[in-house]
């Protein structure tokens, strides 16, 4: 594109990317000894615009001489985090300068900001518009990956276990720091002691009890199948929920014994791929199945220690529970992962009764929930797609804790995987756990940057509550 400008200074800003070429038409010269003599064309061209990407921190600024006679730059920004390698120079007929171009960060904002470089070419005004993408990394970025965690409100305390390295790790909520135990076998599943103060793991053939407060192992047993999910009871009974067999029984180890201290549990089977979940009371663990249809809830006692068999929910199919449940904090209503809400009693008849259902997307699932009386809020981590495209979506949903309506969804940080060229993509982040302090002050979020190739792809994002 060619503009052609008259005597008069003209100063324009385009938004694109392309050159302009500004060129002064052939003038007489206006020295009254020799009015006939023409100067020489002065042309020239420069960008409309630089963009910093998020990846980057230095571009050229290229500034081309068209005509035929030399010209001159001074060049300055209106911020000062835009600086240049040259800031005048000459330029003779048919050449250009490259000017390195820095973005200095420190002192913008996240996200995408505005400034202007103002050109003097030969006593003429010209202006590129800049515009600089931000990232800063929010998160913390975890050097393991995350099989299970569970969070205790009586210490303040986010306990996840990974694979790679094996061991328990303590991220403490106020200092926001992580302590460690290592384990002698993989990981599989955690659970905490309602008190916050032990930990049991669940492993393929073992589980491992541990102190949380001196970050030490107390004892590491044996028992007899591979463990899809744990429920540590203030009785210091674990109960490990086989991931195989079909129809199976949950074991019950004694862990006041050193050893020959596995039972099973008594009353009707359980179906393998079971998630348990410890009651706020103590006194039971309410058990969501998985792999049957319809899908299900019950009920086990283990105020004995072996836990037993109670009944399973009143219905059949009339409401979907879909595999995973979650308690309010004072354990009187529990919400299943098909988004179903039930309430929770002593009495039998009254027992896993309707209460309502968390209004979502029609295909969603709740991969997710946790509930802040403090807050009366649900914080609700949502999947959609089908069985074969299930995706964590990148946000964390809000609900009203009591009517169960909508409030509110909140974004969450991408990751930025740079390709070393000076360009790279952003990936969602996909949320596995969400946890709400004691205080409901502040949100953590394990997150996940599936697919994106980092070798560190896992983070915990906290997130401020007002």
């Amino acid at each position: 594109m060619k503009k052609i400008l008259p005597l008069i200074i003209i100063i324009f800003t385009l938004f694109s990317c392309t050159n302009d070429e500004i060129t002064d038409p052939e003038i007489k010269n206006p020295d009254v000894e020799n009015p006939d003599v023409v100067l020489p064309v002065v042309s020239y061209s420069i960008p409309d615009s630089l963009n910093f990407s998020a990846f980057n921190s230095k571009l050229i600024l290229n500034i081309k001489n068209n005509g035929k006679a030399v010209i001159n730059y001074n060049i300055n920004s209106s911020d000062s985090s835009i600086s240049f390698s040259l800031t005048s120079g000459d330029i003779t007929a048919g050449n250009q300068s490259e000017i390195v171009v820095n973005a200095n960060r420190n002192n913008l904002q996240i996200g995408k900001s505005y400034s202007k470089i103002f050109l003097t070419i030969n006593n003429k005004i010209e202006s590129i518009v800049v515009s600089v993408d931000t990232f800063k990394e929010q998160k913390t970025i975890l050097p393991t990956d995350v099989v299970d965690a569970e969070y205790s409100k009586i210490t303040d305390q986010l306990v996840y276990v990974s694979a790679n390295p094996s061991r328990v790790n303590i991220f403490s909520s106020a200092s926001e720091t992580t302590e460690t135990i290592s384990l002698l076998y993989t990981p599989t599943c955690i659970s905490i002691s309602q008190d916050g103060k032990t930990a049991a793991v669940g492993h393929d053939g073992h589980i491992t009890y541990v102190n949380l407060n001196n970050k030490s192992i107390i004892n590491t047993y044996d028992v007899s199948c591979s463990a899809n999910d744990i429920v540590l009871g203030n009785n210091k009974w674990a109960y490990v929920f086989p991931e195989q067999n079909q129809w199976t029984f949950i074991r019950c180890v004694n862990m006041n014994l050193p050893e020959n201290n596995e039972s099973i549990q008594s009353g009707s089977q359980i179906y393998a791929g079971t998630k348990g979940r410890l009651h706020p009371s103590g006194k039971y663990i309410y058990g969501a199945n998985n792999g049957l249809s319809p899908s299900d809830i019950e009920k086990y006692n283990i105020q004995n220690g072996v836990a037993e068999y109670s009944y399973d929910s009143p219905y059949h199919g009339d409401y979907s529970m879909n595999g995973n449940l979650w308690f309010s904090e004072d354990g009187s209503r529990i919400f299943t992962r098909g988004k179903t809400v039930l309430k929770t009693s002593e009495t039998k008849a009254q027992d896993m009764t309707y209460n309502g259902k968390i209004n979502t997307d029609s295909n969603a699932n709740i991969e997710w929930l946790d509930h802040s009386a403090n807050k009366g809020n649900l914080y609700v981590i949502l999947s959609n797609g089908d069985y074969w495209t299930n995706k964590r979506t990148p946000f964390v949903n809000v609900y009203n804790a009591s009517n169960l309506n909508f409030k509110s969804k909140i974004e969450l940080e991408k990751f930025a995987v740079p390709n070393n060229n000076g360009g790279g993509n952003f990936y969602d982040a996909e949320p596995y756990f969400v946890f709400s302090n004691s205080v409901g002050n502040n949100l953590f979020v394990l997150i996940k940057a599936t697919g994106s190739g980092l070798d560190k792809e896992w983070g915990i994002q906290k997130i401020t509550i007002e």
